[in-house]
């Protein structure tokens, strides 16, 4: 299995949505990395290249984006909530 069908399964498997926990002002890149199942830097990084070429369509369907996708339900898909405790939150076992 490539990367490629990586990312199609991820993407068939999960619903999108933005993260606003993880994420730097409104989750947007952080839930699309999350569907995708890539890093979430390599969104962000390609949003940030979107930008500067295209930078009014870019902003427009970023808040669009914002204001139409629902917030992830963590308890939900999150297996190792543990993990959270390096962001700062408490860790809960």
């Amino acid at each position: 299995m490539n990367a490629f069908d990586r990312i199609v399964a991820n993407a068939r498997s999960r619903k999108l949505c933005k993260d606003p926990d993880n994420g730097l002002i409104f989750g947007v890149c952080a839930g699309l990395g999350w569907w995708l199942g890539v890093k979430v830097w390599a969104v962000r990084l390609v949003a940030l290249l979107a930008l500067l070429i295209w930078t009014g369509p870019t902003i427009i369907a970023y808040l669009i984006a914002a204001m139409v996708l629902n917030k992830r339900p963590t308890a939900r898909y999150d297996r190792y909530r543990w993990q959270e405790g390096r962001f700062g939150r408490d860790a809960t076992w």
